[in-house]
C-alpha cells in the first residue's frame, strides 16, 4: 500500500484531484466558522506532505506551491527542524517562501502514528515568519504567539506583519 493509499484509508473523504499538472488528494474540513481545504501528496521515499488553507484557498497559490515543491532538494530537510526555501508566489500571492515543517510539530494528532511520523506541513509564507533550523517547539511558539506576531499559517490571504496585530 502506498503512503497515499494509507492516508486515504484514514481520511476516507479525500479525493484525487489535479491542481496545475499535479495529482494530489484533497479534502475539506467544514465547521460553522470556516472551511479548511487540504491538499496532500507523497514522495517516493514515503514522506507525506499537506498544505491547508482556511477560508482562503487559492488554486493559483496551490499550483505555485506544488510547482515550487517539485524544484526543491528534499535531502536538505533536517529531522525535527523547519526548512525555508525562498520562492516567489507572484502573481498569485505575495508570499516569498515555501516552508516545510517536520512531523514533530504535532499538528496531525488525529491520524495514526504511522501517518503522523511521515506527515510534513507545507506553508506559503513570508521570509520574516519562519527561519530554517527552527525546532518543532519554536515553530509551535510562532504559530501560537499572543504578542501580536502570531503567524496564521492557514490564511493564504494574509499580509506580512510589519508591526504587532491581533487579526
Amino acid at each position: 500500500m502506498t503512503q497515499l493509499e494509507t492516508f486515504k484509508a484514514e481520511q476516507w473523504d479525500s479525493v484525487e484531484t489535479v491542481i496545475g499538472h499535479h495529482k494530489v488528494l484533497s479534502y475539506e474540513i467544514e465547521t460553522p466558522r470556516e472551511v479548511v481545504k487540504c491538499i496532500v501528496w507523497g514522495t517516493n521515499d514515503g514522506k507525506i506532505f499537506q498544505a491547508s488553507a482556511s477560508n482562503s484557498y487559492s488554486e493559483p497559490i496551490a499550483a505555485l506551491l506544488l510547482d515550487h515543491f517539485n524544484t526543491i532538494d528534499l535531502s536538505t530537510l533536517q529531522a525535527g527542524n523547519v526548512t525555508v526555501f525562498e520562492k516567489s508566489f507572484e502573481p498569485a500571492g505575495h508570499f516569498e517562501a515555501l516552508v516545510i515543517a517536520p512531523p514533530e510539530i504535532g499538528l496531525f494528532d488525529h491520524f495514526s502514528e504511522d501517518i503522523r511520523a511521515r506527515m510534513h506541513l507545507v506553508i506559503p509564507a513570508f521570509k520574516s515568519e519562519f527561519k530554517s533550523g527552527m525546532s518543532a517547539n519554536e515553530f509551535r511558539h510562532q504559530i501560537g504567539r499572543k504578542d501580536g506576531w502570531r503567524v496564521y499559517l492557514y490564511r493564504w490571504n494574509r499580509l506580512e506583519k510589519t508591526s504587532p496585530s491581533w487579526d
